[in-house]
Parts: C-alpha cells; sequence; structure tokens
C-alpha cells in the first residue's frame, strides 16, 4: 500500500497556527510551477485571522444588555471588511463593506436584515453574527419558484433551492450536502421539495430511483455518488415528519442500492465502483491519461463515493429494519483507504488497485464523521495559510478549480468533523477559512485559490478558480452549518432539537454566545475541545505543493523475462514501481527488470517532495500478446442492429435497444483468471457530460449450459464514434480447452428514468432510452 510520505515534509504542532501573514505563489512559469509572488486580481489578502480597527467589534451586547456598537472594522492584510448595524426590536440590520476586489464586478457594499423566524447567532463577534445572517440571507436569495437548466427542454416549476447566483438548477450532490450542512433546519419543506426533484420513475412508470446527474463519460455508473441524496433525505427526516418524503426515500434507497450493487459494487473487495465525490473534474485530480479514456474512473473506486454508499446502507437498515450489508462496507472501507497516517482518495483502476497517494478533505472528513476508527486523520490533512485544500497535493499544469482550491462547504465538513474527533485546532482553522472568505467576498462564495485565498488568481493557463459563484448553495449552508453543528453541536431527531455548545478557542465567539433556532436557545457555558493537532503546509515554494508529474513507461519482454522503462520531464525525482498494485522497488532506475510467469501490471510513481500520480499500467501479455484471445464482431451472432464498417471497423451499427443481443462462443486456451472486454465506439456525447454511458450485462455460459460468469459491461463516451478504445473488465474463471457462449444483453443507464424526458444536452432524452453502442472486438485476456 502506497504510504501517505508528503506527511513527512510538512510541520505538525499543536493548536493553531499563525495565519496572519500574505502568503503567496507566482504567476506561474512555463513548467506550471510557481515560484514568485503573482497577481492575485485583488483576490488576496492576509492571513484568515483578521484584526480589529475601530469600536469594540467583539461584544455586541445581546448578553450583558449593552447596546451593541454600531459599526466595526476588521482587517485582513491589506483588505478592510466593515459592519455596520442597526437593531429594532431584537432584529439587526446589517450593512458590510469591504476593499476587497470582488468576482464578475459585484458591488463593494451589501445590506440585509434579520426577519422574524430567522435563526439568530448572537456570537459576542459582531462579524460572525454579520456572516451567519448573510448565510440565511444567501439561501433566501437562492429560494425560488422555478428553476432551469440549458440541458433541459423547458424550465420546471419547483418550490425549490436553485444552486447559486449562477446556477439555476438543482444537482443531486449541491443539494444533498447542502441540505445535510444547514437547510434540513433552515427550511426543510423547501429542502425536500428539492430532493424529491431528483427521484424519478423510469419513462415506462415504477423503479423510482435517485437521479445521477449528467457527468464523466455519460454519467452513471462512471458517476455513482447519487446515493449522497440520502444524506440530506435523512437530515430533513431528523428534523421534521415528512411523510412524502420519508416514503419515497424508502422506495428510492431500496431500488437504488439493489441497482448500484448489481453495476458497481465489486464483490472481490466488497466496494463500489465510480468516480470521487463532488471531485468530477477529471482533468483536476485524477491521473491525467484518464481524461481521454475515462473508462479508468469508472474502475476506480473512491472513498467518498464508497461512504456515500455506506451511508445509504445504514439508513436503509435503519428506516427498514432490513439488512443491507453497511457494517461490511464499512469494515472493507477502513481496510482498503487507511494507510495508518492518511485516508487515500480513491485507486485508480482495476489494473492498479493499490490507493493512489492523493487525499482530499471531504473524503477524509466524511471517514472521521461515518467511520470513527481514524479521527487523527484530520489532524494529519494538510493545512494551508487560508484554510485546507479539498485535495492534497496539487496537480502541476493544471487551472484553478478543485485543483489548488478551498471549497468552503468542505471546509464545513471538517468543521463539523473536527468536533467529531476533537480536534479544536482543525475546528479552529475552518472557521477562520470560513469566516475570511466570507467576509471580504460578502457572500459565500464557491471557491478560492489556496495560497492567496483569492477569489481569483492571474497565472496564465493555469489561472482561477475558474468558475466561481456568489452565494454558492452548499457554502452558504456549510457556514450555518458550521456554526449551529460545530460549534453549537445541535441535532435533530424525531423533530426535536438538542445541542451540546462549545467555545472554540478563536477571536470568532465569545463564551456565552447564543443561537436561537426554531424557537429554542442554545448557550455556549464554556466548554471546549482538546487543543488538538494539526499539518501545515508552506506555500513559497512549489514542491511544497504539488505533486511529481506523471511518468511515462513501457513494458516490453521474452517469455518471463520483463523489462520496464520508464522516462520523466522530473529530474530530481525517485521512482517507485508497482506490480498489480503491490509495491516492488523503490528508487528504481530504468530500465527495471523483472521475472513473471503470468500477466502482470506495471505502474511507476515519481517522487519530488510529493507524489505524483501513478502511470497508466502497462502489462506483459507474454510474447507476441499470447495472453490475449479476440473475436472479432464478423463472428457475433447478432440480434438487432445491422451490419456496418462505418467508422474504421467492423460492427453492429443501431444496437443497443432493449431486446438486442450479440453472443460469440470462446474455446480458452488456458485454466484460470481470465477479464472479458470488448472494444467498443462510443459518440453519443463528449468525456464530461452526458448521460448515455453504455452500460450492458454479459453472461458466460459453459458447454454444459452452467453460468460461470457475470457482470455489468461499462462503455463510457468517447466522444466521436470513429474513437474506439476498451470496455472495463468483467472477471471469470475458465478452464482451457471448454467452450463458453458469451452473450452481451441490455443493461441499464441514466436515460431509462423519466427525469430525462426533456433532456436536450445530448442523447438520451424523450419517451426511450438510449443505451446503443458499437462493438467490434470481444477480447478474452488470460491473468493467472
Amino acid at each position: 500500500m502506497r504510504r501517505f510520505l508528503p506527511l513527512l515534509a510538512l510541520a505538525a504542532c499543536a493548536g493553531g497556527t499563525d495565519s496572519g501573514g500574505s502568503k503567496a505563489i507566482g504567476s506561474g512559469t512555463d513548467d506550471g510551477r510557481d515560484d514568485t509572488a503573482g497577481d492575485e486580481g485583488g483576490g488576496g489578502g492576509g492571513g484568515s485571522g483578521g484584526t480589529v480597527g475601530g469600536g469594540t467589534a467583539g461584544d455586541d451586547g445581546s448578553d450583558t444588555g449593552v447596546e451593541p456598537d454600531p459599526s466595526a472594522a476588521w482587517s485582513f492584510g491589506d483588505d478592510t471588511v466593515t459592519v455596520t448595524v442597526e437593531e429594532v426590536s431584537g432584529l439587526r440590520a446589517y450593512t458590510l463593506r469591504t476593499t476587497h476586489t470582488l468576482r464578475d464586478g459585484a458591488p463593494q457594499e451589501r445590506t440585509f436584515t434579520e426577519q422574524d423566524g430567522d435563526p439568530i447567532l448572537r456570537s459576542g463577534v459582531l462579524l460572525t453574527d454579520a456572516l451567519f445572517a448573510m448565510a440565511v440571507d444567501d439561501a433566501r436569495l437562492n429560494a425560488v419558484s422555478q428553476i432551469s437548466d440549458g440541458a433541459f427542454a423547458e424550465p420546471v416549476d419547483c418550490e425549490c433551492y436553485k444552486t447559486g447566483d449562477l446556477w439555476n438548477w438543482v444537482w443531486t450532490r449541491d443539494i444533498a450536502y447542502a441540505t445535510e450542512l444547514g437547510l434540513a433546519w433552515l427550511d426543510p419543506d423547501r429542502a425536500a421539495n428539492s430532493l424529491l426533484f431528483k427521484l424519478s420513475e423510469e419513462k415506462g412508470g415504477g423503479n423510482l430511483q435517485i437521479v445521477q446527474d449528467t457527468g464523466t463519460g455519460g454519467s452513471w455508473p462512471i458517476s455513482t455518488d447519487r446515493v449522497s441524496w440520502v444524506r440530506g433525505a435523512m437530515a430533513v427526516l431528523r428534523y421534521t415528519n415528512h411523510t412524502e418524503l420519508r416514503e419515497k426515500a424508502i422506495e428510492a434507497m431500496r431500488n437504488t442500492a439493489a441497482t448500484d450493487r448489481l453495476y458497481a459494487w465489486d464483490a472481490r473487495d466488497g466496494l463500489y465502483r465510480g468516480e470521487t465525490s463532488f471531485l468530477d473534474w477529471r482533468e483536476q485530480t485524477y491521473p491525467d491519461w484518464t481524461a481521454g479514456d475515462v473508462v479508468h474512473i469508472g474502475m476506480s473506486k473512491s472513498l467518498s463515493t464508497n461512504l456515500d454508499h455506506l451511508f445509504l446502507l445504514r439508513s436503509l437498515e435503519d428506516l427498514t429494519g432490513e439488512t443491507h450489508g453497511a457494517d461490511a462496507l464499512a469494515e472493507a472501507i477502513d481496510q482498503a483507504f487507511w494507510d495508518g497516517i492518511a485516508y487515500s482518495s480513491y485507486k485508480t483502476t482495476e489494473l492498479d488497485p493499490t490507493p493512489a497517494q492523493r487525499h482530499d478533505l471531504l473524503a477524509t472528513a466524511f471517514a472521521v464523521m461515518d467511520l470513527g476508527t481514524h479521527p487523527e486523520a484530520l489532524g494529519n490533512y494538510p493545512h494551508g495559510p487560508y484554510g485546507p485544500p479539498v485535495i492534497f497535493p496539487q496537480q502541476q499544469l493544471t487551472p484553478i478549480y478543485h485543483n489548488r482550491g478551498i471549497w468552503p462547504f468542505v471546509t464545513a465538513y471538517s468543521v463539523i468533523a473536527a468536533r467529531q474527533a476533537n480536534n479544536g485546532a482543525v475546528l479552529d482553522a475552518g472557521l477562520d477559512s470560513l469566516i475570511r472568505g466570507a467576509a471580504l467576498n460578502l457572500s459565500h462564495m464557491e471557491n478560492f485559490e489556496l495560497a492567496t485565498g483569492a477569489n481569483w488568481l492571474d497565472d496564465g493557463d493555469y489561472s482561477g478558480p475558474i468558475v466561481n459563484s456568489q452565494r454558492q448553495l452548499w457554502s452558504v449552508a456549510g457556514f450555518l452549518g458550521a456554526v449551529a453543528h460545530g460549534v453549537f453541536g445541535v441535532r435533530g431527531e424525531d423533530g426535536s432539537l438538542t445541542a451540546s455548545p462549545i467555545l472554540p478557542s478563536g477571536a470568532w465567539f465569545a463564551d456565552g454566545a447564543t443561537l436561537t433556532l426554531r424557537g429554542e436557545t442554545f448557550t455556549i457555558v464554556g466548554d471546549t475541545l482538546a487543543e488538538g493537532r494539526i499539518t501545515t503546509f508552506e506555500t513559497a515554494d512549489w514542491q511544497d505543493l504539488f505533486g511529481a508529474r506523471t511518468p511515462s513507461v513501457v513494458v516490453s519482454g521474452s517469455d518471463t523475462a520483463v523489462t520496464v522503462e520508464f522516462s520523466s520531464e522530473e529530474t530530481d525525482a525517485t521512482f517507485s514501481i508497482y506490480k498489480d498494485g503491490v509495491l516492488v522497488a523503490e528508487d528504481a532506475s530504468s530500465p527495471w527488470t523483472d521475472e513473471t510467469s503470468t500477466t502482470a501490471c506495471y505502474s511507476v510513481v515519481a517522487q519530488l517532495k510529493h507524489a505524483g500520480q501513478p502511470s497508466t499500467p502497462q502489462c506483459w501479455w507474454g510474447d507476441d500478446y499470447r495472453r490475449i484471445q479476440s473475436v472479432q464482431a464478423e463472428a457475433f451472432t447478432a440480434n438487432g442492429g445491422d451490419w456496418s464498417t462505418e467508422h474504421g471497423r467492423g460492427h453492429y451499427g443501431n444496437w443497443g435497444a432493449r431486446d438486442h443481443t450479440l453472443s460469440t462462443s470462446i474455446t480458452p486456451q488456458n485454466t484460470g483468471e481470465h477479464y472479458i472486454q470488448v472494444t467498443y465506439g462510443n459518440g453519443s456525447g463528449g468525456f464530461d457530460t452526458g448521460i448515455t454511458a453504455a452500460v450492458k450485462w454479459v453472461d458466460v455460459v459453459d458447454d454444459g449450459g452452467t453460468v460461470v460468469g457475470s457482470g455489468p459491461l461499462v462503455m463510457p463516451h468517447r466522444a466521436d464514434w470513429t474513437n474506439w478504445g476498451d470496455s472495463n473488465f468483467v472477471p471469470v474463471r475458465l478452464d482451457a480447452e471448454r467452450t463458453y457462449t458469451v452473450t452481451i444483453r441490455d443493461g441499464w443507464n441514466m436515460t431509462y428514468l423519466a427525469h430525462y424526458t426533456t433532456y436536450v444536452g445530448g442523447r438520451g432524452g424523450g419517451d426511450t432510452p438510449s443505451n446503443d453502442v458499437n462493438i467490434a472486438q470481444m477480447k478474452v485476456l488470460f491473468m493467472r
């Protein structure tokens, strides 16, 4: 298993960090490495801890009977934020002003007013109160009666939450996480409406499912984090008795769990396949070689998405009393992703099953919250001067978005997890980051650049954040949740509220602070968390932030002798070699030799201060590829479709309807473990969008009529019908010289759902499903 070596180069300390200094990385050199201070585009500023100038900006008077000061100012580096307040009958009107240059030319002044029935914070710090009220106001502005998106033919009437100022739609994971963080108690009915919008029966009726939004390679099952929906639904049900949501949640959760177990679950290790949750922009967080071959992402297994599957199974067990294997999944997750120091973000692909030396904060927070086995993971996660980045280390030559990004909603989850882990240092650092970002920008923004805290950083081809919306819904809810759940410990159970407030050690809350929520007031009375441990990194040297670039690898050999040659643009890197996911050589030199009597797959990882992404797995299939047998499409027996030689290869075109099948016979030359794989074309959409990942089912039947293997055949978008590539693998044990019949029949994808009837963003809309694919070849791969 790969170790979390980056931590060896980081500074670990007890207690919070001094974030007062302005730290910056450069404007970007030709190789994407940043060594000098760059143009922050007005988005930079000093550290997270603001200083007060003018007035006593701390005490708001609510607990002493003294009227609050009418205005106060806070300094964040070179910028100043001023708060002015007028209070009438216990409700305040706030005016915030900032000297910070705001994104998209937004005004540098904002006024909003607390309203009857709003949750009210009286923290003892006027700025904290104002930002909490601003979050409530942001949520109010995101409450709409109609939503729309260019991928759908017409607007939809819905008393819903839209996703942000730039996002006029409801997406499954966004509403799920935002609801869990705060919307469930802020407006449970509107949150429930939004969640119900993301459930759908099939176009012919029945089989209610959670919707996977458009995404990588044609959506599900390349991405399977639709199950995150359950986090939001269960949060609403904790705060209110919503009969419709409860009934539909149980039905949809049962059906979704059954479908995902069939198509996404791997019985060999007990984990679910699918892209990392939220981190769904391939080039930002996965190896660059997956960007144009996203089937590998569909074969990856990610910590965050597996934890969402775990949350679904546990919730279904709680709601129904049924057994759905939650305990086994929890054990499998901990065993697969924990390396003794940190949680890995994902396993890259089938042929390289070791956990990658990549780490993400959302998954780490979920692991602490949902598994509870390694609370130290939060203290080991690297934090920068403006907060924790959502991934670590960063990727070179990649624009700022998830890469080099701080996302407030993820920071909020880290605050809540830090409370559970009894880590005051991480909780304080998270609060610092959330307050600084919201105060300077007069809104709860989508994201920030990690080394400057900027809402935009000019860095040539790598500038960003590429997109950055005001009042991003999960950032809004994240601030509410960091306060309500992280600081005040609010919990809902059967519609009732309980709380266990703690006093953070930072500057943003005073003893005696109160939160009034749904008619109940909770008070901080001096309880605190343990000081805790936090790991920090510097930003002056690019190597403190970035992993090494991915090397190129070529595998050759003769009989059992294998040679692995690799090259890299990293002149100072060291290299580790992995064979079938197992580390076999450290500090290796090229060429490197090995002996193997079976198929073996090799990948190489380069390391500077931090490890890079693993290379594309390269396999030794024996001399003349003798462990690969293939059957061309001409030998298939087809039910449906028309023979075609378009797009450069023979195949059955117009094939893929529900009643269509392809079958052929194979006689293996070897006895043992094999993979079934096909060469396919799917030009239904691009690598980054759509709902038409082709999903079929393979059955392997021996000459006695027994099914000896079966599984899903996943063929994501390849952007053009002439771009042929390989599917996922279906594992099966075969005996030499026996004849087997392999049949490919219909599977299931998102186009079967009525939710997509009005979809116009690509194929898959209308009244019938779209699961077409061109298959040119079947391969039988002997592994061992």
